[in-house]
């Protein structure tokens, strides 16, 4: 057999959605996946996260009839939105990347499926609201785009968010749907991804960030310090309990001086350091410090999960507002 590298996910699930006869009433018939993809970029291009020739993209590809492109095209903006809220990203702009009226061999599709096309984005960005401004040439070659560009930490404009409504494909690939008349219809596909590039928003939120993610996301919440390899076996301990109680913990028993272990771990950018020694141990204790040499006290255990839990939902809650 012959294996292919394959740049794309949208003709997979033209193939998912041609499989079986599909009726109106099936649709929107939504297909989504987190796909890897190749693309030979040339190495001047590649950079970092940013850039790379294998990523993956949160990938969804949304079959619906004509009327409801409006609908549902506004219901991935409200994801989109709730995306960038939720990590922090307020410095963005929305961008309708239209195709090149002088340039037709770059497109497929005729003008007035074009037209359609990019009538339908125009239509759902005035419903929502959004601040949009227009690009010509940015279009894929299959259909225009709502793309959402997001500044980084030095101004730098990458896009993650992507919306795209095509005609064209379920044409390609003589996708069809029974109507309510019994006749055989066209679907229209609305790609859409909100990350867009897992690895370029990784990238991204780093540097928005600065490393200082917030509590709800990063890897390691807590970082548990034994004073000295005596309080090893009760770190573990307290690791174990953090566990059970949804809190991600580390345990630092490396053979240092407290002093350096709180400096490594604040280089870490880990959110939360808590210090365990002899009266910790005997108390059921542990001495918290909060990151950046802000706040510290001594608490249980156990009031010491309740206040990182609370704080995630504090900043989830803030988040969805």
């Amino acid at each position: 057999e012959e294996y292919m590298l394959k740049p794309m996910n949208c003709p997979h699930h033209c193939e998912v959605f041609a499989r079986k006869p599909r009726s109106y009433k099936d649709l929107p018939l939504r297909i989504a996946e987190f796909g890897t993809v190749f693309r030979y970029e040339k190495s001047g291009e590649l950079h970092g996260l940013t850039r790379v020739r294998t990523f993956t993209q949160d990938d969804a590809h949304i079959f619906v009839r004509p009327d409801q492109v409006r609908q549902e095209f506004e219901n991935i903006i409200d994801i989109i939105l709730k995306v960038f809220s939720i990590f922090g990203f307020n410095n963005y702009e929305a961008q309708i990347s239209l195709h090149d009226p002088k340039d037709t061999e770059k497109y497929i599709g005729s003008e007035e499926i074009w037209a359609e096309s990019e009538n339908a984005i125009r239509e759902a960005c005035r419903e929502k609201g959004l601040d949009v401004h227009e690009e010509v040439g940015e279009a894929a070659f299959y259909g225009p785009k709502l793309d959402f560009m997001v500044k980084d930490a030095i101004g730098r404009r990458w896009q993650l968010g992507t919306i795209q409504v095509d005609y064209n494909l379920p044409q390609r690939f003589k996708l069809e749907y029974t109507a309510e008349d019994n006749s055989k219809q066209t679907p229209v596909m609305i790609h859409r991804a909100p990350f867009g590039s897992l690895e370029r928003f990784t990238a991204v939120l780093i540097e928005h960030t600065a490393g200082h993610f917030p509590l709800w996301l990063t890897p390691d919440q807590v970082a548990i310090l034994p004073i000295s390899e005596k309080y090893n076996e009760y770190a573990k301990e307290v690791q174990k309990f953090f566990g059970k109680q949804g809190v991600r913990a580390l345990v630092d028993d490396r053979n240092e001086k407290i002093g350096r272990k709180i400096r490594d771990n604040e280089l870490k950018r880990v959110p939360y350091m808590v210090v365990v020694g002899e009266k910790e141990a005997a108390e059921g204790l542990v001495s918290m410090r909060k990151q950046g040499g802000g706040e510290q006290a001594t608490m249980t255990k156990e009031e010491f999960a309740k206040r990182i839990n609370d704080e995630v939902a504090e900043q989830l809650k803030a988040a969805e507002e």
